[in-house]
């Protein structure tokens, strides 16, 4: 089974968050094993429009927007409809010890990728380093002082 550190958004959780105050968020594209391509969002929680639009701003053209309730209120709920074939996941990490599944259930994908996208030896100390940064999975990958950092999604594929 495929981990993904992510909750998934359903109808309810998405009326608790807007329940608790919430009306700004970001959803912006979302890339995983086991998601299908293109179907996959995140989606990033917000107490003001301010902090909404800083993150939205760090993101490629096409990659996520900011949303704010209620003008956008059906455009959520439209992914969120069980038949809608789209998967819409929190961006807040579900497990304390994310990082140490990552490793573990993706390990093979990342011994394959140190293998052909690194010039790193099979006796080299290989420290990884799993990262969020507004929406945005990334592994810091370290050995003998060389470090490389790269989109998550790169590593486990």
């Amino acid at each position: 089974m495929l981990y993904i550190p992510f909750e998934q958004v359903t109808i309810d959780l998405f009326h608790d968050l807007v329940s608790r105050g919430y009306k700004d968020f970001v959803l912006q594209k979302f890339e995983w094993p086991s998601v299908t391509f293109g179907k996959g969002f995140l989606l990033s929680a917000y107490e003001n429009k301010e902090l909404a639009h800083v993150h939205a701003s760090e993101l490629d053209v096409k990659e996520g927007k900011a949303l704010h309730l209620p003008d956008d209120f059906e455009k959520i709920q439209k992914l969120l409809e069980v038949d809608s074939g789209y998967r819409i996941f929190l961006n807040k990490i579900k497990n304390i010890d994310w990082e140490k599944r990552m490793l573990k259930h993706y390990n093979l994908n990342i011994v394959n990728y140190l293998r052909s996208n690194t010039k790193f030896k099979r006796t080299d100390k290989i420290d990884i380093l799993f990262t969020l940064e507004y929406g945005r999975v990334k592994a810091i990958i370290e050995s003998n002082g060389t470090r490389k950092e790269v989109n998550a999604f790169d590593l486990i594929k």
